[in-house]
C-alpha cells in the first residue's frame, strides 16, 4: 500500500499538468506555438535556479560517490552506442538519422519530467542525479549528435554535387562543448558543486530568492510538454517501438545491472534506476526539425514514450520500493 501511495502521489500530479498542457493546446487557449517560451523559461531560468540551490548545499559524502556517477554516464552512453550500431546495421539508416535513433533511445527527459518524479519519490537530493545526466548529455551525447548529424548533412551534399562542406567533426564537437558551457542549465550546477566543495554558506535570502523561481520549475516545465505534445499526432511505427523499449525498458535494466557491478546501494540505486525509466526528451524533435531529418520517428518516439513512462515508472518505484 505504501508503495502505491508513493506512485499516485509521484504520477498522477504530473499526468494531470501534462493533460492541463495538452488540453489548452487542443482548444486552442494557448497555441503549441507558444511552448518554446515556456520551455525557456524552465530551461533557462527555473530549473537553473532549482539546480543551484540544490548542489550548493550538497555533502561532500554526496558529490564523492564516484560510482553512481560513473554508472549513470555508462547508462546513458551505453544505449547510444547500441541503438546507433543497430540503427546502421539493422535499420540501414543513414548517419544522420541513425544518430537521432540513438538519441531518441537514450536521452532521458530529465529537464521536463525527472525532476518532478525523481523529487516527488526521492526528496531534492535526487536532483543530484539529473545534474550528472544533464552534463553527461551536454557534453558527450548532444555533441556527438551533432557531428554525426553534420557529417551526415555533409556526405549529402557532397552527393548532391555540393561542397561537402568545411566543418570538421571536432570543431563541431568543440561548437557545442563551448555552446552548452553557456546554457545557465549546465554552469548554474556547476557553481553549485564549488560553492558545496568549498563549504561557503548560502546567504538566506539567496536561497529564498532561487528556491521561489526554481519551485515553478516541474509545473511549467510539464505543462510546456503538454502543449509541445498537443501538437503532434500518434503514428506508431517499428522505429518508434524499437526507440520506445530500449528507452522504458532497455535503459532502466542496464542502470540496475550497473548499480550491481558498481556497487551502489540504497537511494542512490532507485535514482539510477527512475533517471533511466523516463521517457525520450522532447529535445530530440529539435535536432530532427533543425535537420530535416527523423522527424516524424521523433515526434512519435517522444509521444509514444512519455504516455508509457507513466506505467513503467510506476513499475519501477513499485520495483525499488
Amino acid at each position: 500500500m505504501a508503495s502505491l501511495s508513493v506512485i499516485v502521489l509521484a504520477l498522477v500530479p504530473v499526468a494531470f499538468v501534462i493533460l492541463l498542457g495538452v488540453i489548452a493546446g487542443r482548444f486552442g487557449v494557448i497555441s503549441p506555438d507558444r511552448s518554446p517560451v515556456l520551455a525557456s523559461l524552465a530551461l533557462d531560468f527555473c530549473l537553473p535556479a532549482l539546480l543551484f540551490a540544490a548542489t550548493a548545499v550538497m555533502t561532500m559524502k554526496e558529490l564523492e560517490n564516484w560510482q553512481f556517477f560513473l554508472g549513470i554516464a555508462i547508462g546513458l552512453l551505453s544505449i547510444y552506442v547500441v541503438t546507433l550500431g543497430l540503427s546502421l546495421t539493422a535499420f540501414r539508416e543513414t548517419t544522420s538519422a541513425s544518430s537521432l535513433q540513438a538519441l531518441n533511445s537514450a536521452f532521458p527527459n530529465m529537464a521536463f519530467m525527472g525532476v518532478p518524479v525523481l523529487t516527488a519519490v526521492i526528496g531534492k537530493s535526487a536532483v543530484l542525479s539529473v545534474v550528472i545526466g544533464n552534463l553527461v548529455s551536454s557534453f558527450v551525447l548532444l555533441p556527438m549528435t551533432l557531428t554525426l548529424l553534420e557529417a551526415g548533412k555533409a556526405r549529402t551534399q557532397s552527393k548532391e554535387g555540393g561542397k561537402p562542406g568545411d566543418a570538421a567533426g571536432m570543431a563541431i564537437v568543440w561548437q557545442s562543448f563551448f555552446g552548452a558551457c553557456k546554457q545557465p542549465l549546465v554552469w548554474a550546477p556547476l557553481v553549485g558543486v564549488v560553492i558545496a566543495v568549498l563549504q561557503l554558506p548560502m546567504p538566506e535570502v539567496a536561497t529564498k530568492s532561487l528556491n521561489l523561481i526554481g519551485t515553478a520549475t516541474s509545473g511549467v516545465a510539464l505543462f510546456a510538454l503538454g502543449l509541445v505534445l498537443s501538437g503532434q499526432k500518434l503514428q506508431v511505427g517499428v522505429a518508434a517501438i524499437f526507440n520506445t523499449s530500449f528507452k522504458l525498458l532497455a535503459q532502466p535494466a542496464i542502470m540496475l545491472l550497473l548499480a550491481l557491478l558498481l556497487g551502489v546501494t540504497g537511494v542512490y540505486r532507485r535514482e539510477m534506476i527512475l533517471l533511466g525509466a523516463l521517457p525520450t526528451a522532447s529535445m530530440t524533435a529539435m535536432f530532427a526539425v533543425q535537420y530535416d531529418v527523423y522527424v516524424a520517428e521523433s515526434d512519435a518516439t517522444i509521444l509514444l514514450s512519455t504516455v508509457l513512462s507513466l506505467l513503467t515508472l510506476g513499475v519501477c518505484i513499485a520495483l525499488t520500493a
